[in-house]
């Protein structure tokens, strides 16, 4: 018989959503599926429809319970899950037919403790850059830092993207409390992490993420960074006893520190650009002709920093996806500019050594010199 898989779906007053939700989970090509519906005190009819859902299929379970949020509602949908896997889908998104076949056939295939995939948000794939196996040893925190809490999520912080072992989720949901309503979803996957040997990415996206104009993104940036400080406090008081040497809170105060600052420049750009990354070796770009890859936080910093060198001339700012980025009388190119440009070094400007290694490889495999590539 095919492994159970569960399905947890936390619903409050997302009638609108709903039926597109529970259909596409109704019709994954893995039949094997357990679908638990905890309706969060709805009072938009969601509950009821819920019902209805349970009425026409025998793999839907309903909990009906008074609204406490998205993390009390998991928490009622992991305690009275059956499946030897778990995975989550929010009540107002959707997922591809063949999501959780392809997940559950990686996650058994290379025995891992959970798998992650990418997902749609706007018609955009979010996505790892390859297919690969983690087996995690002594790295847990460097992980954590690199992929998680850097600039650029090499995953998405989501527990949505992902199917879990049921008993790597259930001990992560033990030690978060249900006042914890923002960030929840770091919080489960960094301790998932801390506890688990073996992890899978997938390069392709099952999962559509929608954004509503009620969701945490449309909050006030003052608000924002009061609930980024409960959530430093909250990840410190998780994740602190992993690591006797504090090397997780330095980690932490760190992050906080830059979502203080992103925060701070968003809400009054005219008073806060603040560099927070600078480039290590300038004279190493003493009468060079620059390219700067890279046009995220990292890189705006170094063009900021560099540009103000008289000894040397950026010939272009380049990105993988410049549509994404607008700056008032910059420019940012598309890779093919510097393929026909003439350049002494090529500054990658991002922050993730992972990243950094294949955007190299990228580049040399599109003929440039290695040589002229600088991290």
């Amino acid at each position: 018989m095919d492994t159970l898989i569960s399905v947890i779906v936390p619903i409050y007053n997302v009638r609108d959503y709903l039926i597109q939700c529970i259909n596409s989970i109704q019709s994954q090509t893995y039949r094997n599926i357990e679908i638990v519906l905890v309706d969060d005190g709805s009072n938009d009819g969601s509950g009821e429809m819920c019902d209805i859902f349970a009425g026409s299929d025998q793999r839907i379970k309903v909990i009906h319970q008074i609204n406490q949020g998205v993390m009390a509602a998991r928490r009622s949908g992991v305690e009275n899950a059956n499946g030897e896997y778990i995975g989550f889908v929010d009540g107002d998104d959707y997922i591809e037919p063949d999501m959780f076949e392809m997940l559950t056939n990686e996650i058994l295939k290379t025995r891992s403790d959970f798998v992650h995939c990418g997902y749609w948000e706007e018609g955009d794939a979010v996505k790892p850059f390859r297919k690969e196996i983690i087996n995690f040893s002594n790295n847990k925190i460097e992980f954590i830092k690199n992929a998680i809490l850097g600039e650029r999520y090499y995953i998405t912080p989501s527990i949505w993207s992902k199917l879990f072992r049921a008993e790597l989720i259930r001990k992560s949901f033990s030690q978060i409390s249900d006042d914890c309503v923002f960030g929840e979803d770091l919080a489960n996957l960094c301790i998932c992490i801390l506890e688990c040997n073996k992890a899978v990415f997938l390069n392709r996206s099952y999962y559509h993420y929608r954004i509503r104009e009620s969701s945490l993104s449309h909050k006030s940036h003052l608000e924002m960074m009061k609930r980024m400080a409960k959530l430093h406090d909250d990840l410190c008081r998780m994740l602190l006893p992993y690591d006797k040497s504090e090397k997780i809170k330095e980690i932490l105060d760190g992050y906080l520190w830059w979502n203080f600052l992103e925060h701070m420049e968003k809400a009054s750009p005219s008073k806060f650009q603040i560099e927070k990354y600078y480039f290590p070796d300038p004279m190493k770009l003493y009468g060079k002709k620059v390219v700067i890859y890279g046009a995220g936080r990292v890189g705006r910093d170094y063009y900021a920093q560099i540009s103000r060198y008289s000894n040397c001339t950026i010939l272009a700012w380049v990105d993988s996806y410049p549509e994404k980025y607008h700056y008032p009388f910059i420019e940012v190119c598309s890779l093919e500019k510097v393929l026909i440009l003439k350049f002494d070094i090529l500054v990658i400007a991002v922050r993730n050594e992972k990243s950094a290694h294949d955007i190299r490889k990228q580049l040399v495999g599109k003929g440039i010199s290695g040589l002229k590539i600088y991290w």
